[in-house]
């Protein structure tokens, strides 16, 4: 085969060829090291992936380029290009980004940096929905805030456009796992590798590479929870949890050794090493009966050795060494009481305290004598094993409950690091108790277990440029700090610092927000987003913000109105009360109060407006569990409906041949439909069998009579469609298959084919066609998702008249795409 002829000569379709003449031949005479040739590896690869995305390559190329551009330091957009990152199934993108961050500071990888971003979640999407979320996260990353420009938006093969976003997810993903991660530690292996070590709410234990990547399979116990995980010296590891058991592992073998304790009925509440002053050492086992046990950490048989008396209570267990030779003493904990136990001493318990709540994790400092504790109050100290004196946190954390505790150094300082129930990690001085760094925010549920893994010092064996403000992602011998959380991740951060390539500063979660209606431009909408810093409209045709003069109580609600011919903004805050704006001017001016209305006793979760007989109507529904009907031209009460037993979570409003109906869905699992004429319920309630009602919309279908159908979302995950009239269920179930539902929106295609969108705390949303009951698309965003909002394409003033507006805000701001389902 000649030189024209060989693969690696191949233009790259769609690419002019750049004329370059060398051979492989020619290459393999330039090979310096293992690099070199992984290097030109990749360059040949990267010129046979075609510039069409939606065309399949290679299989090869989808497993390896990726991995060969990092090993020959060229991992860019320009050596793995945007058409075969859809296609990419080695998951290792975000891995090989994070080993390669010094070497590719300098290079170009926008598109490579957003992939990384969603491929923790992207499971097994399609390469529609998996170019569809590139697209997406590719746009928020990099034209933050920026005016609408549909020219440079546009991806072949993508089924959005991206219009406008504000959005700032982390990208400190490890890994993420099905199920719920319990517990966590670090080991070093026989062979100095360091390995983190997960324990779930299956009785599953993983081991992982530091950098996300699993490092051998999987190991069950086919028991309950594992709560507890030891590891000790030659590879071994001990679990315990929730079954009673304590169970003996080899590592690196996969292999189950033992299973030195047994009892059923109860659960493992501590797991930990002791050695008392000239005493061997040995593994302390508490359960929750209070009954404490030892074992020899080499034969794991029983020991006689003196132990505390415990109350017939679970116990909290740690180790506090005293420094050099006088061994250690035990810090127990049973409810809200916490003891020191010195082995040492006749009367065994030296001194006792109470605190406020009871008592969630304690640990041992490198400083003799001193271990940390955190509470259910929210409490979080250091003391003195000896005599007791406390240091607590300053600042204090936020009230509600600590959950998690670990020991580190930062910066050559002992410290300790916190988890708390507000979902956020912070670092505290173990000797002042003040806080080092800010909060560590991007878990979108408790942290429940912490660890750390060694820093490792950068590569000074080859001088490399760092870019002007960028810093390296570690710094030499910095402890890193990885938590497990009860949102399924694994996430690693710098402790003082943010998250490990966490890029711009986390973003106040969205608490609210609403497509509002033309802006200044010609058919640009407006946004109206609020969050804990304030209420904005956003114009998505300038980039520019008016801000919302709200008062301080936060939005909790927006909805859109227009009355004799005037565009309102309808604001709810937390005070309970309603606004009422003046949208005339856009976003030229911040808009004026008209009125509030005032009715309610706690927040309103959901509005929607309507016309009716020349008149506009406003349904509210809030946590109080009343759905109140208002009447926006004259601004006055028309009605109060308090069926729901407990809060509404959401209201719609139906088309129907008989007139507008309203739904309601609400924490009593049922939806209620009330008539807002009459100021009657309609039919009996749709007890939906879904625990908890958080979303409902409107379905209309295509029928002489107008009908519409009613969709629930539920805490289960499921999507279901009732037929109003009759109350029963139509077609099947709909599963998003990643927790609840949380916010659900209809809208028509281009063509006029009805979808419902649906999300919620997974950040994927799932698009359907409601005739045919088909899923169409997965859009992954990687941050839990609260609020959706359409804007139908039959509806005056989109910015694409032909095309449906979506709108999705969560925890990592907002975004605002249309929808092209039929054509490229």
């Amino acid at each position: 085969m000649s030189d024209a002829d060989s693969p690696y000569r191949a233009p790259r379709p769609g690419r002019p060829d750049t004329g370059d003449s060398r051979t492989w031949a020619d290459d393999s005479k330039a090979w310096a090291d293992t690099r070199d040739a992984h290097r030109l590896i990749a360059e040949a690869l990267a010129r046979l992936v075609a510039a069409d995305p939606t065309i399949p390559p290679h299989p090869y190329l989808s497993r390896h380029l990726a991995h060969h551009a990092a090993r020959g330091e060229v991992l860019d957009d320009a050596h793995v290009p945007l058409a075969v990152l859809p296609w990419e199934s080695s998951a290792n993108v975000r891995t090989l980004l994070r080993q390669s961050d010094a070497v590719s500071a300098a290079r170009r990888q926008e598109w490579l940096e957003a992939w990384a971003r969603i491929e923790p979640f992207i499971g097994g999407a399609g390469p529609d929905s998996r170019l569809t979320s590139l697209h997406l996260a590719h746009h928020a990353a990099t034209r933050p805030r920026t005016p609408l420009d549909t020219s440079a938006a546009r991806v072949s093969g993508s089924r959005v456009t991206p219009l406008w976003s504000d959005w700032t997810a982390q990208d400190n993903v490890l890994a993420v796992s099905e199920t719920r991660l319990e517990s966590l530690t670090r080991t070093t292996t026989t062979d100095g590798r360091s390995l983190l070590v997960s324990g779930d709410d299956h009785g599953t234990i993983r081991m992982w590479e530091p950098h996300g990547v699993p490092a051998m399979a999987p190991l069950h116990t086919y028991g309950g929870a594992v709560q507890h995980l030891l590891p000790l010296p030659g590879d071994l590891l001990l679990s315990a949890g929730t079954d009673g058991s304590v169970r003996v592992w080899h590592l690196t073998r996969g292999q189950l050794l033992a299973e030195p304790v047994h009892r059923p009925g109860t659960w493992v509440s501590a797991l930990t090493l002791f050695a008392a002053k000239d005493a061997p050492e040995v593994v302390l086992v508490a359960h929750s009966d209070g009954r404490l046990g030892a074992l020899d950490p080499v034969t794991f048989r029983p020991v006689d050795t003196p132990l505390p008396s415990l109350d017939p209570a679970p116990a909290l267990l740690s180790g506090v060494g005293l420094g050099g030779a006088e061994g250690m003493v035990l810090a127990v904990a049973q409810g809200r009481r916490v003891r020191v136990w010195d082995p040492r001493r006749a009367d065994g318990y030296t001194y006792e305290h109470e605190h406020e709540g009871a008592v969630r994790a304690l640990v041992d400092l490198a400083a003799p004598g001193r271990y940390a504790l955190c509470d259910d109050s929210g409490y979080i100290g250091f003391r003195d094993a000896s005599t007791g004196r406390e240091t607590p946190v300053a600042p204090a954390p936020p009230a509600g409950p600590v959950v998690a505790l670990t020991a580190l150094t930062v910066a050559g300082r002992a410290a300790v690091a916190s988890g708390g129930s507000d979902h956020t990690l912070r670092v505290w001085d173990a000797r002042t108790g003040a806080a080092i760094g800010g909060p560590l925010e991007g878990h979108t549920a408790p942290p429940m277990a912490l660890t750390t893994l060694p820093g490792t010092p950068p590569d000074t064996s080859r001088e490399l440029p760092v870019p002007a403000g960028q810093e390296l992602p570690v710094p030499a011998g910095q402890e890193l700090l990885v938590s497990a959380g009860a949102d399924h991740t694994l996430r690693r951060w710098k402790p003082g610092g943010r998250g490990i390539g966490a890029g711009r500063a986390v973003r106040r979660p969205v608490t609210a927000a609403a497509l509002s209606g033309p802006g200044s431009t010609a058919g640009a909408p407006l946004i109206a987003v609020a969050d804990e810093s304030g209420t904005a409209l956003w114009d998505t045709g300038t980039g520019r913000p008016v801000a919302l003069p709200a008062g301080h109580a936060p939005v909790t609600a927006f909805a859109s109105a227009r009355v004799r011919g005037e565009p309102l903004l309808v604001t709810a805050h937390s005070d309970a009360g309603i606004q009422l704006w003046s949208l005339e001017r856009g976003a030229q001016a911040a808009p004026a109060r008209l009125a509030g209305l005032l009715g309610h006793s706690l927040p309103v979760r959901s509005m929607a407006a309507f016309p009716h007989e020349g008149r506009t109507r406003l349904v509210t529904g809030g946590e109080d569990g009343t759905v109140r009907l208002w009447d926006l031209d004259r601004v006055c009460a028309l009605a109060c409906r308090e069926d729901h037993l407990l809060s509404v979570r959401d209201v719609a409003v139906l088309d129907t041949a008989r007139g507008p109906r309203i739904a309601s869905a609400g924490t009593d699992g049922t939806v209620r439909l009330w008539d807002p004429v009459a100021l009657r319920p309609v039919g009996a309630p749709l007890h939906c069998e879904q625990r908890v009602v958080n979303a409902v919309a409107a379905v209309p279908v295509d029928e002489p009579d107008g009908a519409e159908l009613v969709a629930s979302g539920g805490e289960d995950g499921t999507i279901r469609l009732w037929d109003p009239g009759t109350g029963r269920p139509v077609g099947r179930r709909l599963d998003i298959g990643d927790g609840p539902v949380a916010a659900l929106a209809f809208f028509r295609t281009a063509t006029g084919r009805p979808c419902l969108a649906a999300t919620g705390p997974g950040g994927t949303i799932h698009l359907w066609d409601t005739d045919a009951g088909s899923h169409l698309l997965r859009i992954v965003t990687g941050s839990p998702l609260g609020a959706l909002d359409a804007l139908d394409a039959r509806q005056p003033g989109g910015p694409h008249p032909e095309h449906p507006v979506l709108l999705a805000a969560g925890v990592a701001g907002v975004c605002v795409f249309d929808i092209r389902m039929e054509g490229r």
